[in-house]
């Protein structure tokens, strides 16, 4: 019986494997994807890390499925899917702009030779990650606003945002999102090889080993940045500094209020 080999690769680009354009397409496919399938989570999520903030500090603290219950009673199973449409809008352009520089540095910094090159590699890795950021980071400000019901809509969002509190409120987190994504990215990679050569030494097609490597290495870098994720909510929600959140979250809910997961 023959047998199959993965290509560990498969994520990295190279001619043979077709137009580069279909590449970034699919990568962005993908990503589009992955943010819709999972943003009822979400949005639940982000309401239960801004439970008990400086905006509601006697708020009685909801588990994951009162929250949900919460905001479907209220406006219907649509209400878990407010701010979508914006995060549809970036998720596109946010990861096609990820794969055409991180497969540019690559190629200028040598990373696709056959040797071994995770200097070479991981600083490709954060270009692209920083690229990436740059465009969603606004975008999630928008969203995580509206999942909230702060606003009417996008529009008024914006415009609201940018006359009460400039620009900058679009960004505010951006120094926070790079310094939880870029960990993220680490820990889950290593992770995910990791468990892949454990559950899978043979290196054969094996789906259900690659579904619960990938689970298992989100979770792990997932539980690891949490807290940075709810310093990032605060901070886009609320026209706070950094250090003003970082004192709410203390003063508040203490340190286990860093730790807020859905």
């Amino acid at each position: 019986m023959s047998t199959f080999k993965v290509d560990e690769d498969w994520e990295d680009w190279t001619p043979e494997k077709g137009s580069f354009i279909h590449h970034m397409l699919a990568g962005s496919a993908a990503g589009v994807v992955e943010h819709c399938s999972i943003f009822p989570i979400d949005t639940i999520k982000t309401h239960m890390q801004c439970q008990r903030c400086a905006l509601n500090p006697g708020k009685p603290q909801l588990t994951a499925f009162q929250t949900a219950s919460m905001l479907i009673a209220k406006d219907g199973p649509r209400r878990l899917f407010r701010g979508v449409s914006t995060m549809l809008g970036a998720s596109l352009p946010a990861h096609a702009l990820y794969f055409s520089v991180f497969e540019s540095c690559k190629e200028k910094f040598g990373a696709d030779s056959p040797e071994h090159t995770p200097i070479q590699s991981g600083a490709a890795g954060v270009i692209g990650t920083i690229m990436h950021d740059l465009v969603m980071t606004p975008m999630d400000v928008i969203k995580q606003r509206l999942q909230l019901g702060y606003y009417s809509g996008v529009v008024n969002c914006v415009q609201t945002m940018v006359r009460t509190e400039g620009l900058r409120a679009l960004y505010i987190s951006f120094p926070t999102t790079l310094f939880m994504n870029l960990p993220y990215s680490m820990i889950m990679v290593s992770t995910n090889e990791s468990m892949k050569k454990l559950l899978n030494p043979s290196g054969e097609i094996n789906v259900g080993a690659y579904v619960f490597s990938g689970a298992i290495a989100g979770a792990v870098a997932g539980a690891i940045t949490n807290p940075l994720d709810v310093t990032k909510t605060r901070l886009q929600t609320q026209m706070m500094s950094l250090d003003d959140t970082l004192t709410c979250g203390g003063k508040v809910g203490g340190a286990k209020n860093c730790d807020k997961v859905c």
